[in-house]
C-alpha cells in the first residue's frame, strides 16, 4: 500500500486535526463525507430559496452582514485560545 494512503497515516491526517474523528470503523470516512455533502446541500437549498426573493443590493448587504458576522467570531476564538 502507498505510504500515502496508509489508513492510519490518513485517519491521523484527517481525524483530529480538521475535526472529521469518528467511530464508524475502516470506511467510516466516507459516511462522514456523505453526511456532510447532505447537509451542505440542504444548507445551499434554505440559502438559495430565500437569496431568489432579495434583489441584488439586499443580497449584497446580507451577504456583507454575514462574513463580518463570521469575521467577528474568529476573531473571538482567536482571543479566546481557539478551540
Amino acid at each position: 500500500m502507498h505510504a500515502s494512503l496508509h489508513p492510519v497515516l490518513f485517519h491521523h491526517a484527517y481525524g483530529g486535526g480538521y475535526g472529521y474523528h469518528h467511530s464508524y470503523g475502516g470506511s467510516g470516512w466516507v459516511a462522514s463525507m456523505v453526511v456532510s455533502a447532505l447537509v451542505h446541500a440542504l444548507i445551499y437549498g434554505v440559502v438559495f430559496r430565500l437569496m431568489r426573493h432579495l434583489t441584488l443590493p439586499e443580497a449584497i448587504l446580507l451577504a456583507a452582514g454575514g462574513l463580518l458576522l463570521v469575521y467577528m467570531w474568529s476573531r473571538s476564538r482567536d482571543r479566546r485560545g481557539g478551540w
